[in-house]
């Protein structure tokens, strides 16, 4: 019994020390994004000798999105992403026309540092779904970042992910680049 009350305890002291810490408050933030399709493919066929896509070749973006601190180092983050792209070139042979792809995104991020940390990196990953020319996808995005923080009022994000689809056929594997600031509201 002893032993018991104990654990419980102890149980309980670490539960409030672990959320008593300091955690992000609630951001809204605006990011420019790049998506790189093509590197995919040159990697799964080493005999190209092509590696990066320039920033010139990759479809270009936006993206709001929300943030919430969890805890001092895990945060909830919901972006809404907005890709220029060929997308009817994955799925039809057809190309030379940019549509529009809408996303939703929701992840976790985890950092080895608290929020209060003036540079801190962080892992990311979550589920994804997206409208590609009235055509939906699923993807998973994985991949990291850092974070810089102004005072906890505002903080530059920096993060890339590699988004591994759910759907080949309405969306290619592909590389995901952003930068963005976001603001506690």
């Amino acid at each position: 019994m002893k032993l018991k009350l104990t654990l419980i305890t102890a149980l309980t002291l670490f539960t409030a020390i672990a959320f008593s810490q300091a955690k992000k408050p609630q951001l809204v933030g605006l990011h420019y994004n790049l998506t790189d399709f093509k590197s995919i493919t040159s990697f799964n066929t080493p005999s190209s000798g092509k590696g990066y896509t320039s920033m010139r070749d990759m479809s270009k973006g936006f993206s709001l999105s929300y943030w919430r601190g969890l805890c001092s180092k895990v945060d909830l983050t919901v972006k809404a992403n907005a890709i220029f792209h060929d997308f009817a070139g994955i799925y039809q042979g057809t190309t030379g026309k940019t549509e529009i792809g809408i996303e939703l995104e929701p992840t976790i991020s985890i950092r080895p540092f608290s929020d209060a940390a003036k540079l801190a990196p962080f892992l990311t990953t979550g589920a994804g779904v997206g409208l590609y020319n009235d055509k939906f996808g699923g993807y998973i995005p994985a991949g990291g970042g850092v974070q810089l923080n102004f005072d906890n009022i505002t903080y530059l994000f920096v993060q890339a992910q590699y988004k591994f689809t759910l759907t080949k056929k309405v969306l290619g594997d592909n590389l995901f680049y952003s930068i963005g600031l976001a603001q506690k509201f």
